[in-house]
């Protein structure tokens, strides 16, 4: 009775490392078939397939928005976001459109004043939607409270007045050593 237990949990085992077995042979598959894609656009150049697949346009995307060709990498991305069968590619690509707007606001050089706040707001929102599809995205939360710091959304400036103003009623009769 005792030995029959001990074969069985050892069979089950073995069928739950053979199925993750399974699963990353068909994952390593996946990842050498989309690098096999990726070479070939590569050695091919510039002009993508339609037919490839997500990541590989995704991974073309990412290329023409580092190499300072945004509307072409813009017109990769929105096409990504519009398919509604993959919530990870969408994601991804919101993700990497948001990094490219705040690339742009930054400027070139990532150095000195943000010129354009159009594109921080246009981040925020990417931002917004990648982590809409992905809550717990900790890099889509981390930049999109980057963006926030540079642009926030209420001005400050406001806010203290509307504090001073209150702060400076005065009641009749009462004296500044009133006050604790």
């Amino acid at each position: 009775m005792r030995r029959g237990a001990v074969h069985l949990a050892f069979g089950a085992a073995a069928l739950c490392f053979a199925a993750m077995a399974a699963y990353d042979w068909a994952m390593l598959r996946h990842a050498q078939a989309v690098a096999a894609a990726l070479n070939a656009v590569t050695a091919n150049g510039p002009a993508a397939q339609r037919d490839d697949a997500p990541e590989v346009r995704l991974a073309r995307a990412v290329s023409l928005a580092k190499a300072g060709r945004p509307n072409e990498a813009q017109r990769l991305f929105d096409a990504l976001v519009t398919q509604p069968d993959d919530h990870a590619i969408q994601a991804a690509a919101l993700f990497d459109l948001g990094n490219m707007h705040l690339r742009e606001a930054a400027g070139a050089d990532g150095a000195g004043p943000i010129r354009s706040l159009p594109l921080l707001e246009q981040a925020k929102e990417r931002y917004r939607a990648a982590l809409r599809l992905m809550p717990d995205d900790w890099d889509a939360r981390y930049n999109l409270e980057r963006a926030l710091w540079l642009a926030p959304e209420t001005p400050g400036d406001q806010e203290d007045a509307e504090v001073k103003k209150r702060s400076t009623v005065k009641l009749r009769g009462a004296q500044s050593d009133d006050l604790p």
